[in-house]
């Protein structure tokens, strides 16, 4: 095992530790709280800990001489196969639609006496051997660890995950991304429909990849945004570090870095705008919409994953018009407002459609 490897996983004991201790019906509400947040940031995890409490409960009814077994000693000797080649299987996830998470419960008692202590040393050894499978599956495209996991936001609603390689992923209102199976083997590759933030923990040896629409962009160590729009193509704007970008059907790379902006038509044309990328296109991260000289149809596309309003320009003279504007608490009415009073029409309301006509061509 390598010592990145190494390190990973002994950060990953408390995590794995604090599981044991749930099946167990120990641990006092905050533990219980930081590990319910820990599951929902990993839903691998929440799949484990499913199937392994669920391999476990027939051991609550042992007899009242389980005592005598030693948790330390057993959690010292799994822990001391570190190296080895795992020698413990974890149960298959339950087959279920999507992962099955089972925060620990605030009503179980404790139970460190009898049947609960030998409960919570087979936790110890089937969890952190069962980790370790878990991971070399993952690895090697085996099994159905690796089934794909998806993240997914609402309208208006932005969501930060942690990978299970310690990338973190900001994504937008309206967007979805999805690991490969086999995530991390040998690329970490990902599928994004959407826009999202992504800082990546950088790997030379399982490069990053995002897949986006007609782009692919593969992460040469940096924080960047990728989005999708409704004209099929994509966009990347890089803040930190630098990437590599080209169209996910092949053909020219182009190389952007900090500061540069980059974008893929829906044919597969390769555009590079150097030093032209600012605090603007990355205001969506802080809560801030921001249009600076925008086309109608972009605009569309945003208020709809913001506010899930369609906007629909019905005067071709206005629909040419371009849009410099700034959101922030506005509500979804204030924006499509300000919206038609920039481009110079008035606004009809229909429930979730916004129109924006000539003047006086409003209902009155």
């Amino acid at each position: 095992m390598s010592q990145d490897n190494r390190d990973s996983a002994t950060d990953g004991d408390a995590v794995y530790i604090a599981m044991a201790r749930a099946m167990a019906g120990e641990g006092t509400p905050d533990e219980r709280e930081a590990f319910r947040r820990e599951l929902e940031a990993d839903p691998r995890r929440g799949e484990l800990f499913a199937a392994l409490d669920g391999a476990l409960r027939p051991l609550a009814a042992a007899p009242a001489d389980a005592a005598d077994v030693d948790v330390e000693a057993a959690l010292a000797r799994v822990l001391s196969r570190r190296d080895a080649r795992p020698v413990l299987v974890s149960a298959a996830p339950p087959a279920t639609a999507g992962p099955r998470l089972v925060p620990p419960s605030a009503a179980r008692a404790p139970r460190w006496h009898g049947a609960g202590l030998l409960r919570l040393a087979a936790a110890l050894l089937l969890l952190l051997g069962g980790v370790y499978v878990w991971r070399t599956l993952s690895h090697r495209g085996l099994g159905t660890a690796v089934s794909t996991t998806r993240y997914a936001t609402d309208v208006g609603v932005r969501r930060t995950v942690r990978l299970p390689d310690g990338t973190t992923v900001q994504l937008a209102p309206l967007s979805r991304l999805e690991l490969a199976s086999g995530y991390g083997e040998p690329e970490r590759a990902v599928t994004l429909s959407g826009e999202a933030y992504f800082a990546v923990r950088h790997a030379a040896a399982h490069p990053f990849v995002v897949r986006a629409a007609t782009a692919e962009v593969r992460d040469l160590g940096t924080t960047f945004s990728v989005a999708t729009g409704g004209a099929g193509g994509a966009r990347v704007v890089v803040t930190t570090g630098s990437v590599s970008l080209r169209a996910a059907a092949g053909g020219d790379t182009a190389v952007l870095r900090a500061g540069d902006r980059g974008s893929v038509g829906a044919a597969g044309e390769l555009r590079v705008e150097r030093g032209a990328a600012g605090d603007d296109d990355v205001a969506w991260t802080r809560g801030r919409l921001v249009f600076r000289d925008a086309p109608i149809p972009e605009v569309a596309e945003e208020l709809r994953r913001w506010y899930g309003i369609t906007l629909v320009v019905r005067d071709p003279a206005l629909a040419r018009r371009h849009l410099t504007a700034s959101f922030g608490t506005e509500t979804a009415d204030e924006a499509v407002r300000v919206v038609a009073a920039a481009l110079g029409g008035e606004l009809q309301r229909r429930g979730d459609t916004a129109a924006v006509v000539p003047p006086g061509a409003a209902d009155p």
